[in-house]
């Protein structure tokens, strides 16, 4: 069983058009739980109105299943899996959408949950990787199938026999999946979208980093090399960044780390490049071909007052909060529970040292966001028109 899953705001269209996709050969669609509007655009949308009242600003969680080809009958398969999904992540009383993709004569289907509960609490949604791994696991077994290698085996094992489910723990056990060296997916889920927006493969960009390092000896020569092969280099959060031609912020260390480890098994360490780049002044992004620079020279690895991989690539090509691919660091105001409740100079520091091009991608951003917020609220309110005072946050009656 193939699945995948992917959380988010659901503000805009763009999943419900992706739903829509006119590149399968049919789109059956779900009937919806819990909604009201007739159609995928309308449904979505009510999923994140229904959320406003909630603790998270990710309130969308869209899932998809996709059977093994050896499994004849499809659609029990996917009764299943998603049976033991909702079950398994408490989403039974959850409203969704979605539709079954037709392509290929193979069917697969999608889900798009809302995760906000009536009192305003939000569906636990920790470890969900490992947890729908179990879950197909667990199809597999059911369906006669072999199971597939995982690198949470042994994880998925321990949860099964605490669950009552040994028959499958002994079937993983007894097909060698918990001692099988982890396998190690080649990207990332946000990886594969940045290069369907970009067109520029990861992996290339890995390869000119790994060039770049191996033609150079000294820092200079390693942002000259870089600059040959299309990577600006910037000082970034966590260590120097490179942006690529389409603008797309990456992580340096990570670059050459991943590509030395793909090319002979030996990874390249962050520190040695970090130490390459010791003595070179890095700026952030945003500075001008006349020389003028909007941020603060920083050294290698020391951390940058405006971050563009925390703040969104040049043109746009991130959002305000959003990681860049390779990983990098994207947690803001410090991360954590307490974010924002502390000291808040290190974040108005960051704000006042972000380049000219930084500062209009977020201003823009942030005018978008109040745009789209306000045209939520204004449909939530004439969704349940005088009855704020007699409903919960779903609209349903008081006792």
């Amino acid at each position: 069983m193939i699945s995948g899953a992917m959380r988010g705001k659901g503000l805009g269209d763009a999943l419900a058009k992706h739903l829509l996709k006119a590149e399968n050969d049919e789109v059956i669609f779900l009937a919806p739980r819990g909604l009201g509007s007739p159609d995928l655009i309308g449904q979505i949308r009510e999923l994140v109105a229904l959320s406003l009242g909630g603790r998270t600003d990710q309130p969308i969680y869209h899932a998809h299943v996709d059977p093994e080809i050896e499994i004849s009958d499809n659609a029990g398969a996917r009764r299943r899996w998603w049976a033991l999904f909702e079950r398994e992540f408490r989403l039974a009383s959850q409203p969704y959408c979605g539709a079954v993709h037709v392509k290929y004569g193979r069917e697969h289907e999608h889900r798009v949950y809302g995760l906000v509960r009536r009192d305003g609490g939000v569906v636990d949604l920790a470890w969900d990787y490992a947890r729908r791994e179990k879950v197909s696991r667990i199809v597999e077994y059911e369906y006669g199938l072999a199971p597939v290698p995982s690198k949470h085996a042994r994880a998925i094992a321990r949860a099964l026999r605490e669950e009552g489910r040994a028959d499958v723990a002994d079937w993983l056990e007894a097909a060698g999946m918990l001692d099988i060296e982890r396998p190690v997916a080649p990207l990332s889920p946000q990886e594969r979208l940045i290069e369907e927006r970009t067109g520029i493969a990861l992996a290339s960009v890995r390869a000119a980093a790994l060039s770049a390092w191996h033609a150079s000896e000294d820092g200079e020569g390693l942002r000259d090399a870089l600059r040959e092969r299309g990577l600006r280099l910037h000082a970034g959060r966590s260590g120097p960044v490179v942006f690529d031609e389409a603008g797309q912020a990456r992580l340096l260390t990570r670059l050459i780390g991943a590509a030395s480890k793909a090319a002979d098994g030996q990874r390249v360490p962050a520190a040695a490049v970090r130490a390459r780049l010791e003595d070179v002044s890095l700026t952030q992004a945003g500075e001008q071909a006349d020389g003028r620079d909007h941020g603060k020279a920083v050294r290698a690895g020391a951390t940058a007052a405006g971050d563009p991989v925390g703040f969104g690539s040049v043109g746009g090509a991130g959002g305000a909060g959003s990681g860049g691919s390779d990983r990098g660091p994207a947690i803001p105001d410090d991360g954590g529970r307490n974010a924002g409740r502390g000291d808040p100079l290190p974040a108005i520091r960051r704000l006042q040292g972000l380049g000219l091009v930084d500062l209009r991608a977020l201003a823009r951003r942030l005018r978008a966001f109040d745009q789209r917020r306000l045209a939520l609220l204004d449909m939530e309110r004439k969704r349940l028109g005088n009855g704020l005072a007699t409903t919960d946050m779903w609209g349903v009656g008081r006792l």
